[in-house]
């Protein structure tokens, strides 16, 4: 796996967003939107990645953002790989989508795997340790299967694999369980560099979604009437508006700071993924319920799309650090001065 990420390497970090990183967000936007729309989850068969959309997120180069121009990507920078992530986050994007990405830096020594992989020929599942087996993540027809922990990524062949398709209560996901995984691994990258680009994949994912119930409850609260005025008008309704976007503020800083750090090469970056993660967990989730229960009785319908952020929010939280691991490793950080 290579990210170019020497160990003891330390840049300046610069927050401002430079031209090129402007244009990959806006580009992102605008695909995400039209490719994945959050709107697609209130028809049938809208779960995962379907493989006609995964070749168009491929055939624009979205899978190899962060991989190095002389292994075939963009060799682009943790920052273009949270714009990107962000977008698919407001959208309720495909998991798929980040697992591929990851899969493509686990890959990143084998280029005919790499190059099926970027290209969306082949799909990635992510398989989530559960109490000894596995719970995987995405379209059932994937030929592989990725395992992320801390200590490493390790990409499985499970064409031929047997698992049970399982009730999820993210209707954009499928999820399945396998006693194990093949015994052969087709690839592993050790170290932590992958799990943090997935770990700030998750946590941009979220800061999406947090931000998408903001704008969902301030449209809806400028046009719902209530008492012959605006929602909007009540201190019941602004307040908690004013807590969502607080909630969303700080999660998106602390979002850019670490992909800044990582792209900077810091020592502490891993820290500041850590917070990220924890602080998108918490705003994702919380501003979520609140949309839901400022709408009140529309809010809790299947027609709505606020129950898809709460349901995405909750699945998310749980994978890639959840309050429980990331709270005892951000207590004894070691942060740069």
């Amino acid at each position: 796996m290579a990210l170019n990420v020497p160990p003891h390497t330390v840049c300046q970090t610069f927050l401002s967003f430079t031209a090129e990183e402007l244009e990959v967000q806006n580009a992102a936007a605008s695909f995400v939107s039209e490719a994945v729309a959050l709107e697609r989850l209130h028809s049938p068969g809208a779960a995962d990645l379907n493989p006609t959309v995964r070749r168009e997120f491929g055939a624009l180069g979205w899978f190899s953002l962060s991989l190095p121009e002389s292994l075939g990507g963009s060799g682009l920078s943790a920052v273009e790989h949270a714009l990107l992530f962000r977008e698919c986050g407001r959208q309720c994007g495909p998991i798929d989508v980040l697992t591929q990405s990851v899969a493509v830096l686990t890959a990143a020594s084998d280029g005919e795997l790499t190059s099926s992989l970027s290209s969306g020929e082949e799909g990635v599942m992510l398989a989530v340790r559960d109490n000894g087996e596995f719970r995987l993540l995405g379209a059932p027809t994937s030929r592989f299967a990725i395992c992320v922990e801390r200590e490493g990524a390790t990409l499985f062949d499970v064409s031929g694999a047997q698992f049970d398709v399982r009730p999820s209560l993210d209707p954009a996901t499928t999820m399945g369980l396998i006693s194990k995984l093949p015994g052969d691994s087709v690839v592993r990258a050790p170290g932590s560099a992958v799990w943090q680009m997935a770990q700030l994949g998750a946590a941009a994912m979220l800061v999406g979604i947090a931000e998408r119930a903001v704008s969902l409850i301030v449209e809806y609260a400028k046009v719902r009437e209530a008492f012959g005025r605006k929602i909007g008008s009540y201190q019941a309704v602004r307040h908690p508006c004013a807590d969502m976007e607080l909630r969303a503020e700080a999660a998106r800083s602390q979002m850019w700071y670490a992909a800044a750090a990582f792209k900077g090469h810091r020592t502490d970056a891993g820290a500041h993924v850590d917070a990220a993660k924890h602080l998108a967990n918490e705003a994702a989730l919380a501003n979520a319920d609140v949309n839901i229960q400022l709408h009140g009785g529309i809010g809790v319908t299947d027609e709505h799309h606020a129950h898809l952020l709460l349901k995405r929010a909750l699945l998310l939280g749980r994978i890639f650090g959840c309050k429980r691991t990331l709270l005892p490793r951000l207590l004894h950080a070691v942060l740069e001065d």
